[in-house]
């Protein structure tokens, strides 16, 4: 593993020199030693990953015997970029991959030695996280084994067999409004607060509300037209960009007063900053509402670490949820019930939620307990 000047590891093959400058080196198929540099530790990072693939792609597949990083670099891009995914499916799989692999030191095992064993474990691994995260990394794993069993590089797809036990499911709860009392009251920051408030109210997805722009906004006519979301990754001149709807359509959503107040409150709050130059600042910074203190586009790590604190803060001063997990996803799940419970058809909050069918949005339905009396109070009616 390489370092930087502050002895923090950088991977294998990267280094940071004297001049602060840094440099990742490989040794390529025929022999030859390469070596890049950059300023830039993310950039360079691309750009070494990037070479490696183009060095493997100048040999005939069949002929080679592939780790598990380099199989999934050059399935994502003959394989799935092809396939027309959105650019948001395709950070789902690498964060996947790059959290039970990458991080795992496993991207240099060779797709020829996984066993059937080797993927259980990461699975298991991945659901002792979610059984959201186990999915994800089930589904990479099939997926890309499969191409290479198809291809005559392994003799079977270790991952085929592989099951996640059903008693690890776990259904998704909503939010009751004492939590989100509590919660909110335990946000310091009014910024972060808005944006909480604005996913309970709108049922925004987290990318969505990350890169709500202010064309996408009409105070005038009180909705919002969600036509993009924010990447969740930087390009290769490491900066964010907007990414298709996850359905790749737009949809409408109109605002309520709470909404309204957040959006007007922001908008006028953020004109001032317009224009101003900050290092790192992405280019479509200037067309979002919500952005960090450093002027650049809020990140997910970031809302998900600020909100993980003030959810421990909550905890700590003795309050205990009705909802044990509390996230971006929940609140988008506690805007879908709290609909359905004012009386909203399924096809009307299917729509809100930018969701492809009712089936999903039925998923969503957490009844509380006082609706749950209501509803069994009209079986003396029957």
């Amino acid at each position: 593993m390489g370092k930087d000047l502050r002895n923090k590891e950088l991977g294998l093959g990267i280094i940071q020199r004297k001049d602060g400058l840094y440099m990742a080196r490989f040794t390529n198929k025929s022999g030859k030693r390469i070596a890049l540099t950059d300023p830039d530790l993310k950039c360079l990072r691309m750009r070494f990953e990037k070479a490696k693939v183009e060095d493997y792609e100048s040999q005939g597949v069949a002929a080679r015997n592939y780790t598990i990083k380099e199989w999934y670099d050059f399935w994502i891009k003959h394989i799935k970029r092809p396939q027309g995914v959105t650019q948001q499916y395709l950070d789902h799989l690498e964060t996947a991959f790059n959290k039970y692999i990458i991080k795992k030191d496993r991207g240099n095992i060779s797709i020829r030695e996984f066993r059937m064993i080797d993927v259980q474990l990461i699975v298991n691994e991945a659901g002792n996280d979610s059984i959201t995260a186990a999915i994800n990394i089930l589904s990479v794993l099939k997926q890309m084994f499969n191409v290479a069993y198809e291809n005559d590089l392994i003799n079977k797809n270790p991952a085929k067999s592989i099951h996640i036990s059903k008693s690890r499911r776990r259904a998704t709860e909503a939010m009751s409004r004492k939590d989100e009392e509590v919660l909110i009251s335990h946000i310091a920051s009014q910024r972060l607060k808005d944006m909480v408030l604005l996913m309970l109210n709108t049922g925004l997805r987290l990318s969505e509300l990350l890169g709500l722009s202010f064309d996408e906004v009409d105070l005038e006519k009180r909705y919002i037209c969600i036509r993009h979301q924010l990447s969740y990754r930087r390009n290769e001149e490491g900066e964010y960009t907007f990414a298709e709807t996850k359905n790749k359509k737009s949809r409408i959503i109109p605002l309520n007063k709470t909404a309204y107040e957040i959006l007007d409150r922001n908008i006028k709050k953020r004109k001032p900053e317009l224009g101003k130059i900050y290092r790192g600042k992405s280019s479509i910074s200037d067309d979002l509402i919500f952005v960090s203190s450093l002027g650049d586009a809020y990140n997910r790590t970031g809302f998900s670490s600020s909100l993980g604190y003030c959810i421990e803060k909550a905890k700590k001063s003795g309050y205990e949820f009705d909802c044990p997990r509390l996230s971006a996803h929940i609140f988008r799940h506690t805007f879908a019930t709290r609909c359905l419970e004012a009386g909203m058809t399924p096809n009307t909050v299917s729509s809100l939620l930018g969701h492809g069918s009712i089936r999903m949005t039925l998923s969503y339905v957490h009844n509380s307990t006082e609706k749950f009396r209501e509803d069994t109070a009209l079986l003396d009616k029957i």
